[in-house]
This record gives C-alpha cells, structure tokens and sequence, in this order.
C-alpha cells in the first residue's frame, strides 16, 4: 500500500509539490512567530528580574532600560559618580552598579562597569577584568573577529566605530564569556576606570594637536614680550641683585613641587572617578526600595525607574504585536486549508476511475481510503518537518539583523507549543481527505 502511494504521488507530483509548499509557507510563518515573541519574552524577563531600580538621567524610561540591560540606542546623558557612593554607603542596597557607555571596537559597543554586573555569567576562558586597560568580551564578539585571550582591542570614540580611534589605550582581551544566547554576547565589558581613562587620555591628545597648531604663533608672541620686557628693562629699571644658584635652584624646586603636587592632586581627581550613565541598584528590601525610590525619585535631575515594569509594557506591545501576528497565520492556514480541500477534491474527482477500477478487482472502499490517507499524511509530515527547518532557517538569518537591536535568538530552541502547531497542521492537511473518503465511503454502501 504504501509503495503504491509514493508512485501515485509520483504520477502527481505537480499537485502535490503545491500542495506541500502551501503547508509550508503557512505553518513556518506560525512557528516563526510563536518561536521569536517565546525567545523576546524569555529573554527580557531573565534580564530584568535581577535589578529592582535603574537610576539614570531625565528622560525616556523606555531608553534607559533597554539601553542598560540590553545595550541599545544610545545613553540618555551622564550622571555623577558620587550618586554610586551614596547608594553604597546608604546601606540599603544589596549591589551598585555604575554602567557607562560611549566607546565601541569596530562598532561594537563598550560597557564600562563593574565585575559585579556580571555576575552569574560564566567565563569560558580566562579570567574576569581587574586592572585598568582590560576586557572581557562576549562569545560572539569573540568569533566575529576571531579575538583570544591576550588580542589587543584598538577602540573609538563613539558608538558607530568612526570616532577618534584610542590607539595610545587599546585593552587587552583577559577574558571570554561563554555563550549566554543573550545581548551579552554581543558586547565588550571593562571597568568604569578604563573609559573614564581613554577618554581622558582622548582629551590630552587633542589638546596635544591645538598645542601643535598654535604652538609655533605662542613662541612667537612669548620671544616678542621678553624683547620687549628686556628693552624695558635696560632703559628704566635699575639692576637687581644676581640670585644665587642655589637660591634659584631652590625656588624652582619649591615651584616645581607645588605645581606637580597640585598636577598630581587634579590629575588624581580626575582619573579616581567621573561620571555614570546609569546605576543599576539592587534593594535590601521593599522599605528599602521605596525609599530610595523616594528621595531619588525626587530629584528632578534624575530618572528612577523599576525595570521589570517598564518591560513589561514592552513587552504588552510584543505580544499585542504577536496576537496580530497570530490572526494573520490563522487566517493564512483557514486559505490553505481551502486549497488542500480543492487540490483534494480534484485528485479525487481525478482519481474516480482509478478507485472505479480498484471496486471492480474487489477492493474495499476502505481499503481505498487508506490508500489516499497514506498518501495524504506523507504530504502533511514533510510539510510539517520542512516548515520546522525553514522557520529556524529564518531565525538564523535574522539573529544578525536583530542582535544590534539587543535580541539575541537561539535557532536551536525548540519549544513543546511548536509540536503542538505542527500537529495541528498535520491534521488540517489530511482532513479534507478524511472527510472526501467517508463521503465517497457513504455513497458507495448506498449504491451496494
């Protein structure tokens, strides 16, 4: 019997390649969409259940979540770092954690901030940054540019990777991230020190370059005003005593001193902290939480958000965005099940001398219906499994677009819904021919 079916559907294989593309584009298109809007939710949920309170500067609420937990659009301006030390010496939090953002390595971004933000992620090779001037780097990053333990990073100012490049600073890869299947993967992480320190040394170098552009007109000026003072000097002023070596050895020393004592001082000033683009607070408690959220919250300077509620409006227009989604593949099955019941009905309509000629030799309509169910459920099941593959197919394809939105899909993942929708299909594909068996069956014991 079912060598008899697969050379029938050879004999037809116009229709039923017809047959089979119109299960597969439709039920891919469902799988697709059930398989992206698990893995978004999936991932914004895990990401937002660790911190309760994201301190930032006004602005969107929106921007700033996504912006620190998934490392998209852009920062919404700075903070002060004394805004960290009064969090951590207020005793009511459980972790701190600055975040800062502005630089990036051929285009990927640069998260400047401490090891406990990464926390519960494990490392693959290496080791977690310690020093200034080091890095650890997610798993794509990795093998997107082929970086290994000890790789040098020349990195830009700027986000797009096509701001002034920090070739004096370049940080050295000390570790990999293992492979999280989130934005993680997609981003470079050092401490707060580092960039506060590139940018700084950015800002020297500039200034070295003016220097060099107006250095030669300074000079200038600088030898006219000593002619002109010495000029002065020998046609109005009397002679002074001359300074002894020593006592002019003295008194450079004591200038040189106070001035690199106070160099030193600003320069460590400087280097020891700057500023935040955010704060990423985890609360003793719920108290502890609304109190923070209380005085903070005030300032209008600020933007204190709770980032499990602001994701969750986010995600509301996913899944609003999802429902639509699943109307349209609802709406696209109920078509092809009508052109499986016409594709049905005219293989049977074709097939009536084939199943009269059968009657005749003594087989049962039953026997017959058979026949056509093997063949039918055939066609369903590569449907099925092909709309499987070509959905993971397109997430595939996808998970490079959609990774520089912070979304990072797993093509592997499979979840028990999707068997679910491919069953489903199965059973609408065969049941037109179900249904035009037991009516054939029905008129054939009338007839007898």
């Amino acid at each position: 019997m079912l060598k008899f079916a697969l050379k029938n559907m050879l004999v037809r294989r116009a229709r039923v390649v017809l047959v089979t593309l119109s299960i597969v584009l439709s039920a891919s298109v469902a799988l697709l969409a059930f398989n992206i809007s698990q893995q978004v939710s999936e991932g914004i949920i895990s990401t937002a259940g660790y911190y309760d309170m994201i301190i930032g500067p006004a602005g969107s609420s929106t921007q700033l979540a996504m912006n620190t937990m998934f490392f998209t659009d852009e920062p919404l301006g700075t903070i002060s770092y004394e805004y960290v030390e009064e969090l951590q010496a207020s005793g009511r939090t459980n972790a701190v954690v600055p975040f800062t953002m502005g630089d990036s390595y051929n285009g990927t971004k640069i998260v400047g901030t401490s090891a406990d933000y990464l926390e519960g992620k494990r490392l693959k090779s290496g080791e977690m940054f310690d020093e200034p001037f080091e890095a650890v780097i997610g798993s794509a990053v990795a093998e997107r540019y082929g970086l290994k333990l000890g790789d040098s990073m020349v990195t830009s100012h700027g986000l797009t990777g096509t701001g002034h490049a920090h070739e004096g600073n370049p940080l050295t890869v000390v570790g990999i991230l293992a492979k999280t299947g989130t934005a993680y993967d997609n981003v470079i992480f050092t401490s707060c020190e580092t960039v506060w320190a590139v940018h700084d040394h950015g800002e020297e170098e500039h200034e070295d370059d003016d220097a060099e552009h107006t250095g030669g007109d300074a000079h200038a000026e600088d030898a006219a005003l000593e002619g002109a003072a010495e000029t002065a000097h020998g046609d109005d002023a009397e002679p002074e005593a001359p300074m002894s070596h020593a006592a002019a050895y003295s008194t450079a020393s004591e200038t040189g001193d106070a001035q690199a004592h106070g160099e030193s001082e600003e320069e460590e000033h400087d280097h020891s902290h700057g500023d935040v683009c955010a704060i990423l607070i985890k609360s003793k408690s719920f108290n502890d939480y609304y109190k923070l959220m209380e005085v903070y919250g005030a300032n209008a300077s600020l933007l204190c958000i709770n980032p499990s509620t602001v994701l969750r409006e986010v995600l509301e227009q996913v899944d609003l965005s999802t429902q639509i989604v699943y109307i349209l593949c609802a709406i696209i099955l109920l078509m092809n099940i009508v052109v499986i019941s016409v594709i049905t009905l005219l293989n049977m309509v074709d097939a009536q001398k084939e199943i009269a000629l059968m009657r005749l030799i003594g087989i049962s309509m039953r026997r017959i219906g058979q026949l056509y169910l093997i063949q039918n459920g055939i066609i369903g099941l590569i449907s099925t499994l092909l709309a499987l593959l070509l959905s993971h197919a397109c997430l595939g394809l996808m998970s490079s677009f959609v990774a520089s939105m912070g979304i990072v899909l797993n093509i592997t993942a499979v979840y028990p819904l999707e068997w679910g929708i491919m069953a489903l299909v199965f059973v609408l594909s065969v049941l037109p021919t179900m249904v035009r068996i037991l009516s054939m069956s029905r008129k054939d014991s009338l007839n007898m």
